[in-house]
């Protein structure tokens, strides 16, 4: 077992002056824009009530990676950096690393740090080839020499996982919109039933037919936990599991794919013991 911390000491860094920052999907987002010059800009503001780089100069950056089998959550190691300059936000002075989209995003707001962030040139081959098993994400920023991190893959090209297959897929729902690229093409190239589970154990079976699949269905409940079915709105669950139950084939309509949703339903008992309420 090989874990983060002994990595760090390979680049010659003491784990006690090195923060984890593990950003959430914006940071994924600003990544596949625009690689270390987009994400090194949207990581050079932090907010001043919680800034990860109090009392440090060295941090190292990760982005959300995907969910292991036991559920716990990883972090994709996307480099070193060194801060070499803080000051207020104040709209004027821009970071060494910049984005446009970034920029404009922070402008306006307060209580807003920004930092001058440097590549650690050391590090830049690991870029996404290592990934951690993370923990509790609410502590998205720890200290290197706190925890240990258990590196869990070590890929020998930076490159996506490959897809599972439909029927192994699972994820949180919280989630689909980080998961690769390849990915999210798979699932949105087609449809059929999924079942969501709550964090309690309540199951929902639902059917995607939409022209953008699985992804484009899901998408609506990471916005706002309910997907507009009524039943869940009642429970107020925020998040959920999402597998795949069934593929719906080319040649099969919009009926023929509620009518696989009805059978599931009836065959799992999501009336009388899920959250299906027809």
């Amino acid at each position: 077992m090989f874990y983060f911390h002994e990595f760090l000491e390979r680049l010659n860094l003491m784990t006690e002056h090195v923060r984890l920052v593990r950003h959430d999907s914006r940071g994924l987002v600003a990544w596949r824009r625009g690689g270390f010059e987009s994400f090194g800009c949207f990581a050079s503001f932090q907010r001043l009530a919680h800034s990860p780089y109090s009392n440090t100069n060295i941090a190292c950056q990760f982005v959300p990676g995907p969910r292991l089998s036991d559920g716990d959550a990883t972090a994709l190691f996307i480099g070193v950096t060194k801060i070499t300059d803080r000051w207020l936000w104040d709209g004027k002075r821009l970071p060494v690393l910049q984005d446009q989209e970034v920029i404009e995003s922070e402008r306006g707001n307060a209580d807003v740090e920004a930092f001058d962030l440097q590549w650690l040139d050391s590090a830049m081959d690991y870029s996404e080839r290592i990934l951690v098993r993370w923990g509790a994400t609410r502590a998205w920023s720890q200290w290197a020499s706190n925890k240990s991190k258990e590196i869990v893959e070590i890929r020998r090209e930076r490159s996506e996982p490959p897809f599972p297959g439909f029927s192994r897929f699972m994820a949180r729902i919280s989630e689909v919109l980080q998961l690769p690229e390849a990915w999210q093409a798979a699932l949105r190239s087609c449809g059929g039933v999924y079942l969501l589970v709550a964090d309690n154990g309540e199951q929902y079976v639902g059917s995607a037919a939409g022209q953008d699949g699985f992804l484009g269905r899901w998408t609506n409940y990471a916005a706002n936990g309910h997907g507009g079915n009524v039943m869940l709105r009642q429970r107020g669950h925020k998040d959920y599991s999402v597998s795949i139950l069934e593929i719906a084939s080319t040649d099969m309509g919009i009926g023929d794919i509620l009518a696989r949703e009805q059978h599931w339903k009836m065959k799992l008992g999501a009336r009388v013991h899920g959250l299906n309420l027809n």
